[in-house]
């Protein structure tokens, strides 16, 4: 198995993912977000971009499902 295979199948896995999966990809992608943009972590604005995005995608898919997110 891929070390990357969290990152390469991340949007096609969000559909199969239960309810509390979504949650700790969330946390996880917020996390990495902000550590993209944060000061003295090495600012990368494209990575900053795309964790954003997969944020967004696992809120869509919450939101889908009809779960509010706290």
């Amino acid at each position: 198995m891929s070390q990357w295979k969290l990152y390469d199948n991340w949007y096609a896995e969000l559909a199969g993912l239960t309810v509390e999966q979504l949650r700790e990809r969330r946390a996880f992608a917020a996390e990495r977000a902000a550590h993209a943009v944060g000061r003295g972590m090495g600012r990368n604005p494209k990575a900053g971009r795309e964790w954003r995005a997969r944020l967004r995608a696992v809120d869509d898919e919450l939101l889908s499902r009809g779960v509010q997110e706290a």
